[in-house]
């Protein structure tokens, strides 16, 4: 499964790291909330702030919940995980954004079940891919792909699976407020999509493999990761 590139130009931070008086409509130290005080600059905050590890996940975990999302629906993981997770990054030498700008996981599920989690890299796809004993399909949000492409014009017959069609997450929204049913993505279903994301930065940060247990969702032997998956809240911040 590939990312697509969607980190920033470091270079756009050029003049934007320097300290500076917030802009008068915002309320900085509201606006950093639990994590660590630092002066403001316009490079930490608006759309910046995702490439901060203190308020963000990176380019990984922009995207993570899109297309892991794609891929535990089709492995059927929607409440599942990883029991296993290792991978390497890249992450600047400079500056104040501190995300990685390439990586590559490895994540182990049950049934042998192996997920490439990778971005940033020039030969990767952006988008989810499936890969089967009769070739591959490929899909991103508005396109597909597969190999051979007789697979894109198969007919699902009627004892197979046949997925809801989504009027739009804003009108499924909606209809579920009104009827009381389970949304077509419902926030525990958003929690273990970006789950592998979260091990995976543990790893990176860490340099090991980490060992995870998806139906208590702890982290296995691992006393210095397990304490990764929180960390200090600032004052009066608190759980």
């Amino acid at each position: 499964m590939g990312l697509p590139s969607g980190h920033t130009d470091f270079g756009e931070t050029k003049g934007q790291e320097g300290i500076c008086p917030p802009p008068i409509e915002l309320d900085y130290n509201f606006w950093l909330g639990p994590a660590l005080y630092e002066p403001y600059c316009p490079a930490r905050v608006h759309k910046n702030w995702r490439w901060v590890l203190d308020h963000g996940g990176g380019q990984l975990m922009d995207w993570v919940g899109h297309h892991v999302d794609i891929a535990h629906w089709g492995l059927g993981m929607d409440y599942g995980g990883p029991y296993e997770i290792e991978g390497s990054g890249e992450y600047p030498k400079d500056g104040l954004w501190n995300s990685p700008t390439r990586y590559r996981l490895t994540a182990k599920y049950p049934d042998e079940i192996t997920m490439i989690i990778a971005g940033g890299h020039s030969d990767i796809r952006g988008g989810t891919k499936w890969i089967g004993e009769d070739g591959w399909v490929w899909v991103t949000r508005g396109n597909i792909d597969a190999q051979p492409k007789k697979l894109l014009e198969e007919k699902l017959g009627p004892d197979e699976i046949h997925l809801f069609h989504s009027p739009g997450h804003w009108r499924n929204f909606l209809d579920c407020i009104k009827s009381r049913e389970t949304t077509l993505t419902p926030c525990e279903v958003a929690h273990r999509s970006a789950t592998p994301g979260h091990l995976g930065q543990i790893a990176m940060r860490l340099g090991r493999k980490i060992r995870f247990n998806p139906k208590t969702e702890e982290i296995l032997d691992d006393p210095t990761a397990t304490s990764l998956l929180g960390k200090a809240m600032r004052s009066p911040w608190h759980l």
